[in-house]
């Protein structure tokens, strides 16, 4: 079978993108669907190095554009503008999916550029209200990449020794983002500082380890429990931690949906970053959930002990959970997978 005879695929831009696709795979026949291969040489190699893991069929990107080939139906988080008239994903695609990548950074989320797409796959209320003024069919699918707690117990204790977790101490979770909004560079050493106290695990958003190495060699210079620097999907960290540390863009959400007791780090001037802006949900969500600056950071040995916060903060999670997410837990990847065998019907419905 050539690549040309597959109806649907996915563009992958960068290898973290198969911890949120693979549940919808997993609900899909691996002849119905390939991945198209993009993004720098890093990635692409690490995408490939995943495609091979995963056995699932790919394409390099150079290889569907020289062959002038659309799929009919293409699935991606991003446009990918490749110039100002036309973004790369009409070029191959008939149908083109957004498959919501995060809650976070709404300015970037809900750009104009969203008018690109034929259907959205969101995860819940807040993203289809959002994504309202753009007039395409919305799904909410939830949160599918974090099915597999709601479906099976997990065993984690591969990774509990491979990370050499002191089964004394709570874990701690630290989800930095990337570029200006990242709490790695300001936080680092205090984070480290607590290494007297707890495990730490950090997970670098998975571009920082090409974009920002003078980061990552900071953290990997402290002496953290482990600082994580492969695949590793999120859903199994969530569910080692105790307690997650998080700043801005997604990774806070997955703390909520998965019902994990959480706590923000403060960057200054957040709010005007080009890529969030001030109703962005991971600023106006320090309304709702504990949070430390510069300045009060030595507070949190405090927080951290502190059960009323907790037992408190429990309800809050609840409460967001209904805001921002479909209630299909456990069965999120079957929504999604649904959605896309059936995209023709669905924008038919609304026409």
């Amino acid at each position: 079978m050539t690549f040309e005879q597959i109806e649907i695929a996915f563009l992958v831009h960068f290898s973290e993108m198969f911890n949120h696709y693979s549940p919808v795979w997993d609900k899909l026949q691996r002849n119905e669907f390939l991945v198209i291969v993009h993004g720098t040489k890093f990635e692409r190699e690490r995408t490939i190095e995943s495609c091979h893991q995963y056995k699932v069929n790919y394409v390099l990107l150079e290889d569907v554009l020289a062959a002038g080939h659309r799929f009919p139906c293409l699935i991606s988080n991003h446009a990918m503008h490749g110039s100002p008239q036309q973004p790369l994903i009409k070029s191959i695609g008939i149908y083109n999916i957004r498959f919501m990548y995060a809650l976070g950074k709404g300015r970037h989320n809900f750009s104009d550029w969203n008018h690109f797409y034929d259907l959205f796959l969101c995860f819940g209320p807040f993203h289809q209200r959002q994504l309202a003024k753009f007039s395409k069919p919305c799904v909410q699918m939830g949160y599918p990449r974090y099915d597999i707690v709601f479906n099976e117990k997990l065993d984690l204790s591969g990774f509990r020794e491979q990370l050499k977790l002191d089964p004394s101490r709570e874990t701690l979770l630290w989800l930095p983002t990337w570029k200006e909004l990242s709490s790695a560079p300001l936080f680092a050493d205090m984070m480290a500082s607590l290494m007297d106290s707890y495990n730490i695990i950090v997970k670098l958003h998975p571009l920082s380890f090409e974009e920002e190495p003078e980061v990552v060699e900071k953290l990997m210079d402290l002496p953290f429990t482990a600082v994580i620097s492969s695949v590793v999907d999120n859903v199994f960290l969530y569910s080692l931690a105790d307690k997650v540390i998080c700043d801005y863009g997604g990774t806070a959400f997955g703390a909520i949906y998965l019902d994990k007791p959480l706590i923000l780090l403060n960057v200054p001037n957040a709010e005007l970053d080009p890529l969030a802006g001030e109703s962005s949900p991971d600023i106006s969500l320090r309304d709702d959930i504990v949070n430390l600056d510069l300045y009060s950071f030595h507070r949190i040995h405090d927080m951290l002990n502190n059960q009323l916060i907790w037992s408190e903060q429990k309800q809050t999670r609840k409460r967001l959970r209904e805001q921002y997410f479909a209630t299909h837990y456990g069965f999120s990847s079957e929504v999604a997978a649904q959605a896309i065998r059936h995209v023709g019907d669905i924008i038919a419905m609304q026409r």
